[in-house]
C-alpha cells in the first residue's frame, strides 16, 4: 500500500477495517481533466448477498404476499417484496419459483421474474432494483456519512446533494474519489481539482457502488478544528488547576 496522506488514510480507515482485507491504493491526479472512464455508465451486476426489491407494476399485491393481522390472513397488502441473493445467487419468490438472479443486471433480473409469473398472473409486469448500493462521503461536507444509491449512475453533484452540499468556506483544493478495482482487493485514487466544482464533466462523474468521495478541507478549518479539540482537552484541566489553588488558598 503506497503512503497517503493523513488526513485521507483516517477517512478510508472505517471502511478498510469494516472489509477486513488490505486494499492497496494507486493515486492519479487528473485536476481538471476529468477521465472520460469516470463519465461512463454501466448497468449494475447483481452478486450473492445483494438486498433486491421486487416491484409489482400490475398492482397485484396477491401476487406477491399476503399480509396478516393477528396471524389471519388478510388485511392490507402491497405490491413489492424483498430478498436476499443467497450465496448461490437465488431469490425465492412466493406463488412462483426459485431464480437465478446473480450475475445478472437488473434489467435482465426482471425479465427472468416476469418469466416466473407467466401462467400465474396476466402480462406480468416486474421491476427488480438493488436496494444496497451505496457510497460515503467524508470531508467538507454538511453530513458526512454513508449514502445509498437510489438508482444506477447516479453522478457525484445528486451524492454530494445527499450529502448536502459541500461546505464551500472550509473545503480545500482536491476533491479525491476512491473506486474499488472490480473482482480484487485494490482501488484506485483519483485526485480532482475541488476547486473546479462548477465543471459540468466533474458533477457528472458516475458513482459506483462502494465508491468514498473525499472532500478535502481547508488548512484553516483543520487547524481550526485542532485548536478546538486541544481546548476541550486544556478546559478540564484548568477548571482542576482553578479549584486545587483556591482549595491551597482556603486553607491557608
Amino acid at each position: 500500500m503506497t503512503r497517503l496522506r493523513l488526513p485521507l488514510l483516517l477517512s478510508i480507515f472505517f471502511l478498510i477495517s469494516a472489509c477486513g482485507t488490505e486494499r492497496s491504493y494507486s493515486n492519479q491526479s487528473y485536476g481538471d481533466n476529468i477521465p472520460a472512464e469516470l463519465l461512463r455508465t454501466t448497468d449494475y451486476t447483481i452478486k450473492p448477498g445483494d438486498k433486491v426489491k421486487v416491484q409489482s407494476f400490475n398492482n397485484l399485491a396477491s401476487v406477491l404476499y399476503e399480509s396478516t393481522v393477528n396471524g389471519v390472513p388478510g388485511g392490507v397488502t402491497v405490491p413489492e417484496y424483498e430478498a436476499y441473493v443467497d450465496n448461490e445467487g437465488y431469490i425465492a419468490l412466493p406463488r412462483a419459483a426459485r431464480i437465478k438472479i446473480a450475475n445478472l443486471t437488473q434489467k435482465a433480473a426482471s425479465d427472468l421474474v416476469n418469466a416466473a409469473y407467466v401462467g400465474i398472473i396476466n402480462t406480468p409486469q416486474f421491476n427488480v432494483r438493488v436496494m444496497n448500493m451505496r457510497v460515503k462521503v467524508l470531508g467538507a461536507v454538511n453530513k458526512q456519512g454513508m449514502y445509498y444509491l437510489e438508482r444506477e449512475n447516479e453522478t457525484l453533484s445528486e451524492v454530494l446533494a445527499m450529502a448536502e452540499g459541500v461546505k464551500y468556506e472550509n473545503m480545500g483544493k482536491k476533491l479525491t474519489l476512491i473506486r474499488r478495482v472490480a473482482d480484487t482487493s485494490q482501488a484506485i485514487e483519483f485526485e480532482l481539482n475541488a476547486a473546479n466544482m462548477g465543471n459540468p464533466r466533474l458533477n457528472d462523474i458516475v458513482m459506483r457502488d462502494n465508491d468514498i468521495v473525499y472532500v478535502q478541507p481547508s488548512k484553516a478549518s483543520v487547524n481550526s478544528a485542532k485548536a478546538q479539540q486541544i481546548a476541550a482537552i486544556i478546559a478540564p484541566i484548568s477548571l482542576l488547576i482553578s479549584a486545587a489553588l483556591l482549595i491551597v488558598t482556603i486553607t491557608k
